[in-house]
């Protein structure tokens, strides 16, 4: 049986882009500019939203990505080689995050990762709906996305729109592949049950 040339050109995509990043990272390690600025640019995003789907706290965010790439620079001379870029990054960022809320003011109650979120802000969602253009799958999918954990709305963020796999989300959020893989599993069927009915 033929492969899915859909899967062909996605999956070409996808090692062109870790094939890309690799590139950024090993130039910045020789302190390129460029490479910092293209790196930079390329995460600044993903990373935003990333850190906005789980605490809506917009300066602490741009704080949190600030100090990861300024840190990355700092210290390039003495980075390591990285084969996953993205999801080195996504975990410093998320390793950087929660220490800051803990070292702060921003105290997080014991059952963070159960409670609902509030109003979503702009994001992948937001702009997946618009490109939809109906404002009734807009409230159906903001609706089901309400009521996913935070611990599942996370898992299904670096896995759908960051495109990290199971081991990755596990390491990522300190968790076991099992569990990563429950996770997503749980919110696929909530969204399914949610936005079938």
């Amino acid at each position: 049986m033929l492969d899915d040339p859909n899967k062909i050109l996605f999956d070409k995509s996808l090692n062109s882009s870790v094939q890309e990043d690799r590139v950024l990272w090993e130039s910045v390690k020789k302190g390129n500019e460029l490479a910092f600025s293209s790196l930079f640019k390329k995460f600044i995003n993903p990373l935003y939203n990333y850190g906005m789907h789980f605490f809506s706290d917009s300066d602490l965010v741009k704080d949190c990505i600030q100090e990861l790439f300024t840190s990355i620079w700092l210290k390039k001379e003495s980075l390591s080689d990285v084969v996953q870029v993205k999801f080195y990054l996504f975990k410093s960022f998320r390793n950087l995050f929660f220490a800051k809320i803990s070292s702060s003011k921003h105290a997080i109650k014991k059952d963070f990762w159960d409670e609902d979120f509030g109003e979503m802000e702009d994001s992948k969602e937001s702009e997946w709906i618009q490109e939809e253009e109906s404002v009734e799958i807009s409230k159906l999918v903001q609706h089901a996305i309400q009521g996913l954990t935070r611990r599942q709305r996370e898992a299904v963020i670096l896995r759908f729109y960051n495109n990290l796999d199971y081991k990755q989300i596990s390491e990522v959020m300190g968790i076991s592949v099992e569990a990563a893989h429950n996770l997503n599993s749980k919110a696929i069927q909530l969204l399914r049950i949610v936005l079938h009915k």
